[in-house]
Formats: structure tokens, C-alpha cells, sequence
């Protein structure tokens, strides 16, 4: 069951990707963009809470959430900036590295155990992950040293938020409500950005608005089945087929955007399947 949820959580989780694709490509504001989803995502979860009773806010579920959140919040900001002063084929792989962290706490933190099969597996999916972004003809020269900084903070930022789903599992804490105070942390940092930075043209806000709010539902629905799957079964094989959602955006964007298949990106789904093929065995 818990392999079933955490293929849907990252096909929905995906989704929500796809939609924060077509605002870039309708240049869309970034800023309205990521305040629509955390508000459409906070809602789902606000919804979820009382649907589950699940609304108790103690200390512990108000500081992971405030935790999680900025670790989404700020590493997606520490992500961007990266991009401005490095090569993406270098960024993404990197930051995308947590996902390590996440199963190496599993496993050394929480006992899990997975088989020879399982590991090569998730070995072949974080291969898959990092191997994506990377493009042959970039020049992977890094220029400006701050870009060590950057990447690194933004990966165990983004720690805190996955490796943080997981430690509110274990201690059987709340994950709507907890994922519901991330949301809200994120609201109000994007929401202080646009207050702060110059006033956009109506026509992008409009377009990171609405794509944002679709965005937020997927990502709302992404999330908390990862919390359930979280629950039913190892966060070592888990986070990584989670982590796999940067392919349905890749493939989504294939089919939609008639983007061609590079050799690079053939190479990444053959190892996603293989490397499910191998958790399953």
C-alpha cells in the first residue's frame, strides 16, 4: 500500500510542478505564483484537519511546522538565487542530494532496514533525480564562490522540510496541522515579498495568481499523501520515489510543450524504471 501511496504522492506532487511551469512559461510572477499556492495549500490542509480532527496545536506541532516551513520557504528562495550565480546542471543535482540525508537519518536514526534490490534501487532512483537537470552543453564553470554557500544551505534547508516529515511521523505528531503551520509560514513570506518588492504589471500577477492556487491543491494533495505513505512504510524507499515528481514535470512538459527527449533525459526514465522495478522485487 505505502508503494502505491508514494507513486500517487509524486505524480500529484508533480502536478503541482507542471503548474508552476506554465506560469514561468506565460511569465507569470513568481511572487503571486508561490503566495497562491501556499494560500490553496494551507486551505487543503485546513480542510483535511477538520475533516480528521486533527487541530491540535501544541508547542511541538507549531515549532516543526514553523521549521518545516522555513525550510521550504528558504530553500526554494536560496535555490533561485543559486541559479543566478551557477550552472542549473550543478545547482538541482545538488540541492537535490537531501534526499540522501533524509534516507541515511531513516536508516542510522529509525533502524530501517531495506534489501540489496531496495538499495540499488533507490540508488538508481536518486540517479535518475540527479541526473535530469544536467545539460551537456552548459558551462559548469562556477564564478562566484557564494554559490558553495548557497547550495549547501538550500539542501539541508530542504532537509529540514523532508527529513522533517519524517521525525513528526515517528513522534506521531499531526501532519496536517503540521504541514497547515508551513503553509502559513510560507503565506506570510511571500506575502511580505510583495508588499517589500515594486508593484508588477496586473496581466503577470494574474497569471501567477491563478496557476499558483492550482498549483497549491496539487501540492496540498502531494504532501499529505506523502505523510500518510510516511506513516505505513520506510522513508528510505519513499522520499526518493517522491523525489521522482521532477520526472513527471520533465515528461508532462514533453507531451504538452512538444519538448524533445534528450539522451539525457531517456537515460534518467530508464533508470526510474528499473529502479522501481528493483524496489518491488
Amino acid at each position: 500500500m505505502w508503494f502505491i501511496l508514494a507513486l500517487f504522492s509524486s505524480l500529484t506532487f508533480g502536478l503541482a510542478g507542471f503548474m508552476m511551469k506554465i506560469s514561468s512559461h506565460h511569465k507569470g510572477s513568481n511572487n503571486y505564483l508561490l503566495l497562491g499556492l501556499y494560500v490553496s495549500g494551507a486551505m487543503g490542509f485546513l480542510w483535511w484537519m477538520l475533516h480528521t480532527g486533527a487541530t491540535l496545536f501544541t508547542w511541538p506541532v507549531v515549532l516543526f511546522g514553523l521549521v518545516i516551513g522555513i525550510g521550504s520557504a528558504a530553500g526554494n528562495l536560496l535555490f533561485m538565487k543559486a541559479l543566478e550565480v551557477g550552472p542549473a546542471s550543478l545547482t538541482a543535482p545538488l540541492t537535490n542530494s537531501n534526499i540522501l540525508l533524509t534516507v541515511i537519518m531513516s536508516i542510522l536514526l529509525y533502524q530501517e532496514t531495506i534489501s540489496w534490490t531496495e538499495m540499488i534501487g533507490v540508488i538508481l532512483l536518486v540517479a535518475a533525480i540527479s541526473l535530469l537537470p544536467i545539460d551537456p552543453n552548459e558551462n559548469l564553470r562556477i564564478r562566484n564562490i557564494s554559490w558553495y554557500g548557497l547550495v549547501l544551505t538550500a539542501t539541508l534547508l530542504f532537509f529540514l522540510r523532508n527529513g522533517g516529515l519524517k521525525i513528526t511521523e515517528e513522534l506521531h505528531l499531526p501532519g496536517a496541522t503540521i504541514l497547515f503551520v508551513s503553509y502559513v509560514v510560507g503565506i506570510a513570506w511571500f506575502g511580505i515579498s510583495i508588499l517589500r518588492d515594486r508593484p508588477e504589471p496586473p496581466r503577470t500577477r494574474a497569471i501567477g495568481w491563478w496557476w499558483g492556487l492550482g498549483a497549491g491543491v496539487f501540492s496540498f494533495a502531494g504532501l499529505q499523501i506523502y505523510s500518510i505513505a510516511l506513516s505505513k512504510g520506510p522513508a528510505s524507499i519513499i522520499a526518493p520515489i517522491f523525489a521522482t515528481n521532477s520526472l513527471v514535470v520533465a515528461l508532462l512538459s514533453i507531451l504538452i510543450y512538444r519538448e524533445r527527449l534528450s539522451w539525457m533525459q531517456r537515460l534518467c526514465l530508464l533508470l526510474l524504471f528499473a529502479g522501481l522495478i528493483l524496489i518491488r522485487m
